[in-house]
């Protein structure tokens, strides 16, 4: 009955509570009844069901990520659910909305999953219209226009753009790294720094910095600025495996790099390949060869390789 009475209670509390717990209130009681190797056997949790409530679906828009995931979002009516306003929720992925059969304009149930993230748990269809509309992803990533693919076997949505702005940060950190173009002192910090200032808006931007930019980023920062320098100069000089792993093109890593160079030796034997040819290598499946023929067809790859021959 207590803890029926506390569950009843809850909307009225200050804050915010998922269970209630009974305890023995007796000292000496606790000591004979002991406990297990991790919990007491005196006190035991009860959870409570999660908060469900009612709202619409005003809109569904699509937010692009740091790996390019595109990803549906559902903008609500604003409810109090489990002491929260709520005004969106993520709708996962494509196939997500598909089963739920959500729909822009419906009326939807919401509840916390675990009483922190909300989510939709059922659509409420005899509230329907008819004037409610179907959702479809894009086909164009909604930030740069480049290409959205959905790869075999995957439930995800990806823009393949690779100077999407909504990819940058996560893009150059790849490109400099050990593996790739190997900038030392080229930090996610300071990347980080550089792109607020707007100091760089795409991967080639890193060889256009100068001195007075670098230096401007750390109090007394020309010894800095003039060893990034030096670092951004050598990595002129990497072997073309770095670089073609440095692109980021998605199933192309370290060693498939290095093979990929072996037999194409110029990066422009490499874009010019038709997806026959790609398909021919021994370590190179569909798939991957359909995403490295597809990532040297996009405008941003292009525009990418043409300003880095001029660096």
């Amino acid at each position: 009955k207590a803890i029926e009475k506390i569950g009843k209670d809850r909307e009225s509390l200050t804050f915010g509570i998922d269970g209630a717990v009974v305890k023995v209130n007796n000292l000496e009681l606790r000591e004979k009844i002991g406990t297990t190797y991790k919990t007491p056997k005196w006190a035991v949790a009860y959870k409570y069901p999660p908060e469900k409530k009612e709202t619409r679906v005003k809109d569904i828009i699509c937010q692009v990520g740091r790996t390019g995931a595109i990803t549906p979002m559902a903008i609500l009516d604003t409810v109090n659910v489990a002491g929260s306003n709520i005004s969106k929720t993520t709708l996962h992925n494509e196939d997500f909305i598909k089963e739920k059969d959500i729909r822009i304009g419906d009326t939807v149930i919401i509840q916390k999953a675990g009483d922190v993230i909300p989510e939709i748990v059922e659509v409420v269809k005899s509230r329907r219209t008819g004037e409610e509309k179907q959702f479809e992803m894009p086909k164009t990533c909604p930030v740069c226009g480049a290409n959205a693919v959905r790869e075999e076997g995957e439930a995800v949505i990806r823009c393949i753009g690779v100077e999407c702005p909504a990819k940058l940060y996560r893009g150059i950190l790849h490109f400099v790294s050990k593996d790739a173009m190997d900038i030392n002192g080229l930090g996610d910090a300071i990347i980080e720094e550089l792109i607020n200032r707007g100091l760089i808006s795409n991967i080639p931007d890193i060889y256009s910095l100068t001195f007075e930019d670098i230096a401007s980023l750390k109090k007394n920062g020309k010894k800095f600025a003039q060893n990034l320098l030096d670092a951004i100069n050598e990595s002129k000089e990497r072997d073309l495996y770095r670089l073609i792993n440095a692109l980021g093109i998605r199933h192309v890593g370290v060693k498939l790099a290095k093979s990929i160079a072996k037999k194409y030796k110029t990066i422009d034997a490499l874009m010019n390949a038709t997806f026959e040819e790609l398909c021919l290598k021994e370590d190179v499946g569909e798939i991957t060869a359909n995403s490295i023929y597809e990532f040297f067809r996009q405008d941003q790859t292009i525009d990418l390789i043409a300003k880095l021959k001029k660096s």
